[in-house]
C-alpha cells in the first residue's frame, strides 16, 4: 500500500464527512454502536475514528458514566472530530497509531473500530493491540465493506476514475473494498487471541440528493484525489465531472439510491 492510499489530510476529511457521512457511513456508525454492551463506569476504545460519525453514534447510545476514547493516526480527521462534541460529554480524543496502542494491557470494556482495519498495514499486529488492550472478557466490534459487487455507486465510481487514468490507474478503492473474505479474517481474529465470533452481513441501500454529492465524495473526499493529483494526466474537476455523468447515467441525476453492504465482525477475549 502507498503512502497515498490512506492519506486522510488537506480537505479530504472536509469532503469525506460532508458526503460520505451520509451517503454511506451514517447508518453502519448507528448499527456499531447498537451492538456495544459496556457495564456502568465502563471504558471503551475506538480505533481510527476518523471525523467521529460512530464517535458520535457511540456517545449518544452509552450510559453518559460510560468514558470513551477516540484514537486516529491524522490531526485533520480528529479536528472534525471534537467538534462534535462540548466539554460535558464524557470522551477524549488521542491520537495513536492502531499497530502501537498507546494504553496498557487489559485495559478496555469493548474496542470499536468503523471501516478501518482494511487500511492497517500490518493487519494480524493491529488485532493483538486490540486484544492486548482488551480486558478478560472484552469485546472487539469492528466493520469492513463487502466487494464491489455490493457496493454499486463505489463500483461505478471506480471503474470511471480507472478508465479515466489508463496508463497510471488509482488503486485506492481496492483496499477499502478488497478485504471482505470471511474466513480470511476469521483465520486472522482466531491467530490475534480472540474467539467466539459473530459476524453479520448487512445489506442496506444507499441514497443522495444529487449525482454530484456521490461524485464529490468519492473523488475529493478519499485519497483517490492524491493519486488523481500525483498522476497529473487529467484535472480533479474534470473527473468530478465525468464521475458525475457515470452515476447520473446509471442511477439518476437526482434523488438517487443504490446498494451497499457491509460486514460486522464482534469478537471476544
Amino acid at each position: 500500500m502507498s503512502s497515498s492510499d490512506s492519506k486522510f489530510t488537506g480537505e479530504i476529511p472536509k469532503y469525506y464527512e460532508e458526503y460520505l457521512g451520509p451517503l454511506i457511513f451514517k447508518e453502519y456508525a448507528a448499527d456499531l454502536a447498537n451492538r456495544v454492551i459496556v457495564p456502568s463506569n465502563g471504558l471503551v476504545l475506538e480505533i481510527a475514528a476518523g471525523t467521529g460519525m460512530a464517535t458520535r453514534k457511540l456517545r449518544d447510545t452509552v450510559s453518559s458514566d460510560v468514558h470513551i476514547i477516540a484514537t486516529d493516526i491524522t490531526h485533520d480527521m480528529l479536528d472534525i472530530a471534537k467538534k462534535k462534541f462540548d466539554d460535558k460529554d464524557n470522551i477524549d480524543f488521542q491520537l495513536a497509531n492502531a499497530i502501537d496502542l498507546p494504553f496498557e494491557d487489559s485495559k478496555f470494556d469493548v474496542l470499536v473500530c468503523q471501516f478501518s482495519l482494511m487500511f492497517f498495514p500490518n493487519k494480524i499486529e493491529a488485532l493483538k493491540e486490540a486484544r492486548r488492550v482488551l480486558k478478560p472478557g472484552g469485546t472487539f466490534i469492528f466493520n469492513v465493506w463487502d466487494s464491489f459487487e455490493y457496493n454499486d455507486f463505489v463500483r461505478i465510481v471506480n471503474q470511471t476514475v480507472v478508465n479515466c487514468l489508463p496508463f497510471d490507474p488509482p488503486i485506492f478503492f481496492s483496499v477499502p473494498f478488497g478485504f471482505y473474505s470471511i474466513d480470511v479474517i476469521k483465520e486472522l481474529l482466531y491467530e490475534a487471541g480472540f474467539n467466539e465470533l459473530e459476524i453479520a452481513v448487512l445489506p442496506k441501500i444507499s441514497s443522495a440528493n444529487k449525482a454530484r454529492d456521490v461524485a464529490s465524495g468519492f473523488v475529493l473526499g478519499t485519497p483517490v484525489r492524491v493519486q488523481i493529483e500525483e498522476s497529473a494526466e487529467e484535472s480533479l474537476e474534470r473527473i468530478v465531472d465525468i464521475v458525475e455523468h457515470a452515476i447520473g447515467k446509471e442511477f439518476g441525476y437526482n434523488t438517487i439510491e443504490a446498494n451497499i453492504q457491509a460486514i460486522v465482525f464482534t469478537a471476544h477475549t
